[in-house]
């Protein structure tokens, strides 16, 4: 038996805290190493389903975390370890907003469903479950960011499981398409279809059919990946988040899976399978990229633009570091966020293009201290207000005559009825972060923009304190 005396403690998570979504991540300490500890979860004196990662500074000092799923009501939730053990009471009751978000696997006709991959464990049902999973996971993990923000647990409502959708389109058309197109076709199929059903939803897709065709010429650059990837896309804006399945394989489909795969070394055979991984070269480095392009284009169809640095700027490669205790630092190229082909249709999206290896990561130091994944403030200023994130009496639902407008004469904004919150100016073909003001103390109806400030090429974004947006581009 143990003769040392140890202590658990969370550093996220309080006693009695209640959650509007099911799965959850709890940090915390432990002090004093035991040869033989294992860290065990346990709700309502159940062994529970958890995805962990537990690692020892020294044999004082011990760090965990800990992902496990909710069930509704109240959860007696046990953390273990030797023979020391803490409890905390969480709560979950399902969120009330009527806005929320529909996943969808998208799959072409003459496709029969099945995504590419290693195994034959690849059918609608398993694809399913891994993006129900991994749709999820991001929901909590917009939780956690705007909690360590200041803004509460607050995030978006997903209205289910994901389900099948059955598209018109041939699947050899699509082989043919650009992401812009395949986003286009499916934005306005999926409005038209029966899964429509109010202007308060918005849909996630990931197209069933993308087809990574293979390199043999030993070039395996990010750019020749992509041209040799067909019915692909990582793009979002309005009402339509849409990804590709090339690297679906890399995902778990079950919950205790998810750190197993943020740390699986498994490199991925390029010449046979998509590596998205940003030279990474293994499946978990697939996984964290992927699930970060998730993150970042779902906060296009929340209304947020580009940043320099975070998860709506260079920041979406890590992820993982959310979820485990990976403290090594990566030498990652960077990335040049933002749209820059002159022949597109502007749209609040991200192609997110890779530089080749060679230049050493800005934030070596950072990823000592911290997960590096993080909504910069005005991004989060956004969310919190965001009618997808804080539906309630503080939208002000039934408020018609509430008008967000901008003199060009004058260079004012304001409101009526309401008070401004959020001013940004973006720049017009990229998304990216010029200026912006925030007002989140004062109750501002009226703001002139600096005459100072070139308007020419920029876009006007304005949210209110009920969460009413003004896009116009100057």
């Amino acid at each position: 038996m143990c003769n040392l005396s140890h202590s658990i403690e969370s550093i996220n998570v309080t006693d009695n805290e209640k959650f509007t979504y099911p799965i959850v991540l709890l940090k915390g300490v432990i002090v004093n190493r035991c040869p033989e500890g294992e860290l065990k979860l346990q709700i309502d004196n159940c062994d529970w389903p958890a995805s962990k990662d537990v690692r020892f500074i020294n044999d004082k000092r011990g760090q965990f975390k800990v992902i496990f799923r909710l069930k509704h009501g109240e959860n007696r939730v046990t953390i273990e370890y030797c023979n020391h053990s803490m409890e905390v009471h969480l709560f979950y009751e399902g969120s009330e907003n009527p806005y929320s978000i529909t996943p969808l696997y998208i799959i072409c006709s003459g496709h029969d469903g099945r995504y590419q991959s290693d195994t034959d464990e690849n059918d609608i049902g398993n694809a399913c479950h891994k993006i129900s999973l991994g749709i999820e996971l991001v929901q909590s993990l917009y939780a956690e960011k705007l909690s360590e923000k200041g803004w509460g647990r607050k995030t978006f409502t997903i209205s289910g499981r994901c389900v099948p959708f059955h598209s018109s389109l041939p699947v050899e058309d699509s082989k043919r398409m650009s992401d812009q197109q395949l986003w286009n076709f499916f934005a306005k199929e999926i409005l038209q279809s029966d899964l429509f059903l109010t202007d308060k939803q918005k849909f996630i897709g990931f197209i069933s059919s993308t087809y990574y065709e293979g390199i043999s010429d030993n070039d395996f650059s990010y750019e020749n990946i992509k041209r040799r990837t067909t019915g692909n896309a990582a793009l979002g804006g309005g009402g339509l988040a849409l990804f590709g399945t090339g690297c679906l394989y890399t995902w778990p489909n079950r919950l205790e899976d998810i750190v197993p795969a943020f740390l699986n070394i498994k490199q991925v055979d390029r010449a046979l399978m998509m590596d998205d991984s940003n030279y990474r070269y293994t499946y978990g480095g697939c996984y964290a990229t992927t699930i970060g392009s998730v993150c970042h284009e779902m906060g296009h169809i929340f209304d947020l633009g580009h940043t320099k640095d975070g998860i709506m700027g260079a920041d979406l490669d890590h992820i993982n570091r959310v979820f485990t205790l990976i403290s090594n630092t990566e030498d990652l190229p960077d990335r040049i966020v933002g749209r820059h082909a002159p022949d597109r249709k502007p749209l609040n999206s991200k192609l997110t293009q890779i530089k080749r290896p060679g230049e050493f990561l800005r934030k070596y130091q950072q990823q000592k201290e911290s997960d590096v994944t993080f909504f910069a403030d005005n991004c989060a200023i956004t969310l919190q207000l965001h009618k997808w994130f804080n539906y309630g009496l503080s939208t002000n639902e039934n408020n018609c005559d509430t008008r967000l407008s901008f003199n060009f004469v004058t260079r004012h904004v304001t409101s009526v009825n309401s008070t401004l919150k959020l001013i940004e100016l973006r720049d017009r073909e990229d998304g990216m972060l010029r200026n912006y003001w925030s007002f989140l103390d004062s109750d501002t109806e009226c703001f002139q923009v600096p005459d100072q400030i070139r308007l020419e090429g920029l876009t006007l974004f304005v949210i209110d304190n009920f969460g009413n947006i003004l896009k116009q581009d100057l």
